[in-house]
C-alpha cells in the first residue's frame, strides 16, 4: 500500500510526463508515437523509480488520459 505522498509523487510525475508527451506529439505529428514516448517516459520515471514500478507509472498516465478508471 503506497502512503499518500508516495501516490501525490507518481500523479505529479506522471501529469509533468502526460503534459510534455502531449506536446511532443504535437511538435512533431508525423514522427511515430513510439520513438518520442521512450526517452521522456524514461526521464520522467527515474526520478521516483525506486519508490514505483513502471507499470504503476503508465496506468497513471492511462488514467489520467481516460484510457483506464482510477480502482
Amino acid at each position: 500500500m503506497m502512503t499518500e505522498a508516495e501516490q501525490n509523487a507518481l500523479r505529479s510525475a506522471a501529469r509533468r510526463c502526460n503534459e510534455e508527451l502531449h506536446q511532443a506529439v504535437a511538435a512533431n505529428p508525423k514522427t511515430p508515437f513510439d520513438k518520442l514516448s521512450g526517452p521522456i517516459i524514461k526521464r520522467h520515471y527515474q526520478p521516483i523509480e525506486s519508490i514505483h514500478r513502471l507499470v504503476d507509472f503508465m496506468w497513471t498516465i492511462g488514467v489520467l488520459n481516460g484510457q483506464f478508471k482510477e480502482r
